[in-house]
């Protein structure tokens, strides 16, 4: 509901000159005492035309089922069918325009959420360029290489506010931007790709799941292995060799005291936290919901992405966004998402 005003006992008027207050208009949250709750809303960024990105703001206590609707911005590529990332910290979006290429390497800080304002960021750092994943804590936005290849370079990454280097001396605050800074702490392994990863509710420890990079003829990778990082203390910590049991990011719900992710099937599990303090070296109990989500083709002239090419997103109080890409041959026919 919006805060408007609605006929009440008081009013506020001008008597000579000064401002008085009568019978007249008061707010509804006036009335009521209380705050009105700030709407929320789900921001969905879709590679729906050939040119880039549509940011699509959606209101996450309205079941869609499509999004027919026009974004409220779009996203041209600097790059012709060069990917673009994408990471949400707080009410911020970043984005990263061109991860591959270290002349255009630019991110880009964008409030759009609050301000819908856009700002220039610092560069990718070279230890992200190609694929990386991004993990925000409770005061910063840490990343990732997908695949760790060595150990001395390929440090976590992490982006937060601080003070500029040619600020004022003399001003009464300093001024405050986004800045890159790597966390020297070595990976536990190396040549190791990251199948899956999760925050821990504490807010500052990184659950991740990898394993080794396999060259033979076996299709198969190598046994899967756990650790957590502390951002805090710049610790790593090894749980033993077993995986979380989805693919890709995890999210915390508290009133289900519990991990939820996408499996590879495209089922959704769910999965009892570690405890980053543990040394016990077996899996925590997980279990998967029965109900497939994924929508059936119509006809045979439309098919599905791939199950994993859909997103599970947090919407927090044991609610979940699911999209899928519905396609005709190669190119996007719609998008779909239930929570």
């Amino acid at each position: 509901m919006m805060n408007r005003r609605i006929d009440s006992p008081e009013e506020e008027q001008m008597i000579g000159g000064v401002r008085k207050r009568r019978q007249g208009q008061a707010s509804y949250s006036e009335r009521t005492g209380k705050k009105l709750e700030k709407q929320k809303h789900l921001y969905l960024l879709i590679d729906d035309w050939s040119k880039g990105f549509t940011l699509h703001k959606i209101d996450k206590d309205t079941n869609y089922s499509d999004l027919r609707e026009p974004g409220v911005l779009r996203l041209i590529a600097p790059v012709p069918r060069r990917c673009m990332t994408f990471a949400a910290m707080g009410g911020n979006i970043f984005i990263t325009t061109n991860p591959r290429r270290p002349g255009c390497r630019c991110f880009k800080n964008s409030r759009l959420t609050e301000t819908a304002g856009l700002a220039v960021g610092p560069p990718l750092p070279e230890p992200l360029l190609c694929h990386h994943r991004c993990v925000a804590t409770t005061d910063a936005l840490y990343a990732f290489p997908c695949f760790v290849q060595n150990t001395q370079q390929d440090f976590f990454q992490a982006m937060s506010l601080a003070p500029t280097e040619n600020d004022d001396p003399w001003a009464p605050r300093p001024t405050m931007d986004w800045r890159w800074q790597s966390v020297p702490s070595p990976w536990p392994f190396t040549k190791e790709v990251i199948d899956s990863y999760a925050l821990h509710p504490d807010g500052r420890t990184i659950f991740l799941t990898a394993h080794s990079k396999y060259d033979g003829p076996s299709p198969c990778p190598s046994a899967m292995s756990t650790f957590s990082f502390d951002t805090k203390g710049q610790r790593w910590r090894s749980h033993g060799d077993w995986p979380l049991p989805f693919r890709g990011q995890g999210y915390f719900d508290s009133q289900l005291d519990a991990w939820v992710g996408l499996q590879k099937d495209g089922t959704i599990c769910s999965c009892q936290v570690a405890s980053r303090t543990s040394t016990t070296q077996s899996q925590p109990d997980w279990k998967t919901v029965k109900e497939r989500f994924f929508s059936k083709p119509p006809d045979s002239k439309r098919r599905l992405a791939a199950p994993m090419d859909a997103t599970l997103t947090h919407l927090g109080n044991a609610q979940f966004c699911l999209v899928e890409c519905a396609t005709r041959g190669s190119r996007v026919q719609g998008c779909f998402w239930r929570p």
